[in-house]
């Protein structure tokens, strides 16, 4: 009978234990940005950059391999600086989510018809592209939390003098037991 109550009583701690380091999760709401100059004679521009979120936001770098998930809730897009005519407008642009060399390139998001001056310091939201916010989050989650960003975007005319800024907002999940 000793015995009977002892194995129900292991097996009843190990699955409290098991249940119990889920409590101990820690959510996190986090937020990062990439930015984009552009300065060219051109109507189009593109440029890729490698984007090491460890490096740019604290929780990631300090929770790392105990990252159990992270979600991307919001991403959004404007000018922080501007310098052409009222006219200027984007006639289309992307921006993908890629490994960082350049592998699985995948959309993230598409933007058109926005006069340029209308954008400037004026955050506008983004219907992103589940799959390129899927592979974002899971390049985020896992060490080395890197992964690179491409734009490119066509215009009316050119010159074009502008910075594009993308704002990325999320939530990590991390457990300090893993």
């Amino acid at each position: 009978m000793k015995n009977n109550f002892l194995f129900v009583a292991l097996i009843a701690a190990s699955l409290a234990f098991s249940g119990c380091s889920d409590l101990l999760d820690v959510e996190e709401e986090f937020s990062f940005s990439q930015t984009f100059v552009v300065n060219t004679e051109m109507s189009s521009f593109e440029d890729t950059q490698v984007f090491n979120l460890a490096a740019a936001v604290d929780i990631i770098d300090e929770y790392g391999s105990k990252i159990k998930e992270i979600r991307i809730h919001r991403v959004e897009y404007y000018l922080i600086a501007f310098e052409g005519t009222d006219e200027q407008r984007f006639e289309g642009g992307s921006l993908f989510v890629s490994d960082p060399d350049g592998a699985n390139e995948t959309l993230i998001i598409t933007f058109e018809n926005h006069l340029l001056h209308e954008l400037l310091n004026t955050p506008t939201e983004a219907t992103p592209n589940n799959a390129g916010i899927l592979l974002l989050q899971n390049l985020a989650k896992d060490p080395p939390h890197t992964f690179a960003l491409h734009a490119d975007a066509t215009f009316n005319h050119g010159p074009l003098d502008f910075t594009i800024k993308f704002d990325f907002f999320g939530t990590m999940v991390a457990n300090p037991l893993n």
